[in-house]
């Protein structure tokens, strides 16, 4: 898996409240705009987004370990992990989110494509801030 990029944000919470809005993914409809629906299935999640998005459709399946969640995206254009990694700094938590993709499996060219997912990731971000803020 390559790197493409990280995005961080301070967040007003703690790792466990954090955590545990990260290891539900039905969360993704609060704090991600373009999608439309997140349908639990067995061990994965199958999620759709209303606008023409990268991967209209994708699994999503989660992983945690210690103050690590990881969603791994399968079905759709774009097969990747995306790892948040949380780390308590007081009365705010510093998440990193890293995007992380196999080259040899992707037919999409990285090159242009990561400066555009970098963008639209830390707007997800910047969403997943304000979902925690107000609540």
């Amino acid at each position: 898996m390559k790197k493409l990029f990280t995005n961080t944000v301070v967040v007003h919470s703690d790792v466990t409240s954090l955590s545990t809005i990260l290891q539900s993914p039905q969360n993704l409809l609060k704090w991600v705009p373009d999608i439309n629906s997140v349908t639990p299935k067995d061990d994965h999640f199958l999620i759709s987004r209303t606008k023409s998005a990268l991967n209209k459709f994708e699994m999503i399946s989660v992983t945690s370990h210690d103050n690590s969640i990881t969603y791994t995206s399968t079905g759709g254009r774009l097969e990747y992990e995306l790892r948040f990694d949380l780390t308590d700094q007081g009365a705010v938590t510093l998440v990193e989110q890293t995007l992380l993709v196999d080259e040899d499996s992707t037919k999409l060219p990285l090159t242009f494509l990561a400066p555009i997912a970098k963008h639209a990731f830390r707007e997800n971000l910047v969403g997943l801030e304000r979902l925690v803020s107000i609540a």
